[in-house]
């Protein structure tokens, strides 16, 4: 059966194209801020498949909500639980509603996550360390607000909160040297176009070539183990692991029971999150406290003040990172923090 242009959505639109259906909006919108490769593809693509303005669908998108859409990249990591925990803490206390979903680490599940929070015309959109361009992103912060959390703005009318990534590092590696470690070894998980862990890993780069030390980088899927194991060979010598999570620091604790090295002497386990996880005494990991209240509390905040204001410039408001010292890196074994 023959279908007309307005049976074609801009969702058909932004699926074929391999882009999100915001980016597709600013396109055919004739937007300045869409590169003119994406622009012509985009509108080829809807010349293809038929594409036409839907006014009524326009207008209906244009009503206001009180609902905020939040978007974690999985379940897997406490972090993440903390966060939305936190986030519905704050939403609450300010009469607004919090809708949850799961974009994954795939593209194409991202944008469906993204586009479903759309449909139902949330009142802003917060992306917990999400995997998209920057293009794809300050196209969406047009269409609604926009707050990131774990990640720098990329500008445009997307704002963001996270940790001081760089003072972070600074924090591990001057631990580690001086634990006396004479090399650092980092595991972060494997991925294609994941911002947050390329700039995570190129700070911890620059902390430790001020030190006079390499980072040596090992990827993993779900378990760390066999990129632990990996380093450990490759290092006899006194070794730091920085890991890029708690939830995978966990996976490096039962290897490292299975050597004979001694945490804080000849090798020492740090990672991030200070999740409950990093707290519980079968780990009791050393990690760089990243204080989920204030990501959460301060990432509504910055929510409704664009809502209220959508020309304000992007802001990026950055925290200072601590670091809780536990026996994965305390070689009196006596869990303790500051």
């Amino acid at each position: 059966m023959a279908t007309s242009g307005q049976d074609v959505t801009q969702d058909d639109v932004a699926r074929a194209a391999g882009v999100s259906r915001s980016l597709v909006s600013l396109a055919l919108n004739g937007s300045p801020k869409v590169a003119e490769e994406t622009r012509r593809r985009i509108a080829e693509t809807a010349d293809r498949l038929g594409y036409r303005v839907n006014a009524a669908a326009a207008s209906l998108a244009r009503q206001q909500s009180r609902t905020i859409g939040l978007v974690l990249p999985n379940l897997r990591n406490a972090f993440f639980e903390q966060i939305a925990h936190t986030l519905g803490d704050a939403t609450s206390a300010g009469d607004l509603a919090l809708f949850v979903t799961v974009g994954s680490e795939q593209p194409e599940v991202l944008h469906r996550a993204i586009e479903s929070l759309l449909s139902v015309r949330v009142m802003g959109l917060i992306l917990v360390s999400p995997w998209l361009p920057d293009e794809d992103l300050i196209a969406i912060g047009e269409e609604v607000p926009v707050c990131l959390i774990g990640r720098r703005s990329p500008g445009g009318r997307v704002d963001s909160v996270r940790v001081d990534e760089e003072a972070a590092a600074r924090l591990l590696i001057g631990h580690l040297t001086g634990l006396g470690m004479r090399s650092v070894g980092y595991v972060g998980p494997r991925v294609v176009n994941d911002t947050s862990r390329f700039e995570r890993e190129s700070a911890l780069r620059r902390a430790a070539r001020a030190t006079g030390l390499t980072l040596d980088v090992r990827e993993c899927d779900e378990d760390a183990g066999p990129a632990v194991r990996d380093l450990l060979q490759a290092h006899p010598e006194p070794l730091g692991l920085v890991i890029h999570n708690d939830i995978l620091a966990i996976d490096a604790v039962p290897v490292l029971r299975e050597t004979d090295r001694h945490p804080g002497t000849d090798v020492a386990l740090v990672s991030y999150d200070n999740t409950y996880l990093a707290r519980r005494g079968e780990f009791s990991l050393t990690s760089v406290d990243q204080p989920e209240d204030v990501l959460g509390t301060t990432a509504v905040r910055l929510l409704r003040e664009r809502a209220d204001d959508a020309t304000t410039r992007s802001r990026d408001v950055v925290l200072e990172p601590t670091l809780a010292i536990r026996d994965s890196s305390d070689p009196a074994g006596s869990a303790s923090g500051h």
